[in-house]
């Protein structure tokens, strides 16, 4: 997260497979084993599909990730791919997010709606819009 980021500021996270990190991150191997084993024979080599769960106080914003695997041969640590970005936002579904919604009404008129209006200027001259969201 970020251009410097840091273990000791939680914007660098480290997550083994299978347990919580420090931070409160989890990385799990998908459920659909399966599909998976079909997927990798498809693609030619070995493929592990991963869940991440990051927890409800983790910092908002754009996080870069990449994967060191550890085997007899040796580590690999992959380089960072642009395409294996996310964004981290927030979740009113979850109680233990600050932006937490209790309410059902309130979580249709704030996040689900599609449209709605915006306001802008200056703290003398205020004005609004309508905005479609685009979600």
């Amino acid at each position: 997260l970020g251009p410097n980021p840091q273990v000791a500021k939680g914007t660098h996270v480290l997550i083994p497979l299978g347990e919580t990190s420090a931070t409160g991150w989890t990385a799990a191997p998908e459920e659909d084993e399966e599909e998976e084993e079909e997927e990798g024979r498809s693609r030619g080599g070995p493929v592990l599909r991963l869940v991440l769960a990051a927890p409800p106080d983790a910092p908002v914003g754009r996080y870069r990730l990449s994967v060191k695997t550890r085997t007899r041969a040796g580590d690999f640590a992959a380089p960072f791919d642009a395409a294996n970005d996310f964004y981290l936002l927030f979740n009113p579904w979850c109680p233990d997010d600050q932006v937490y919604m209790e309410k059902t009404s309130d979580l249709s008129e704030y996040v689900l709606n599609e449209s709605g209006r915006i306001f802008y200027g200056t703290e003398e001259q205020i004005a609004e819009r309508s905005w479609n969201y685009g979600q």
